[in-house]
């Protein structure tokens, strides 16, 4: 109904919402707790996205920004 899938359209809203200016940390959490709220709502089934990333960026990819 919203023209993309729950992550895309939650990743995008906050993107635009920030005009980018957001860390990653910032992003994935919005992302993640908008998704898993909604996909309770409107699917009735928890879906929960994670973040994948470098071992190398352990401790400074939630910092990160566009």
């Amino acid at each position: 109904k919203k023209n993309h899938g729950m992550f895309t359209y939650y990743l995008l809203n906050k993107l635009n919402e920030t005009a980018g200016n957001v860390t990653l940390g910032e992003l994935a959490d919005y992302v993640a707790s908008e998704v898993a709220r909604q996909s309770i709502v409107e699917n009735r089934k928890l879906q929960t996205p994670t973040i994948k990333y470098s071992q190398a960026l352990l401790n400074s990819w939630r910092e990160m920004r566009f």
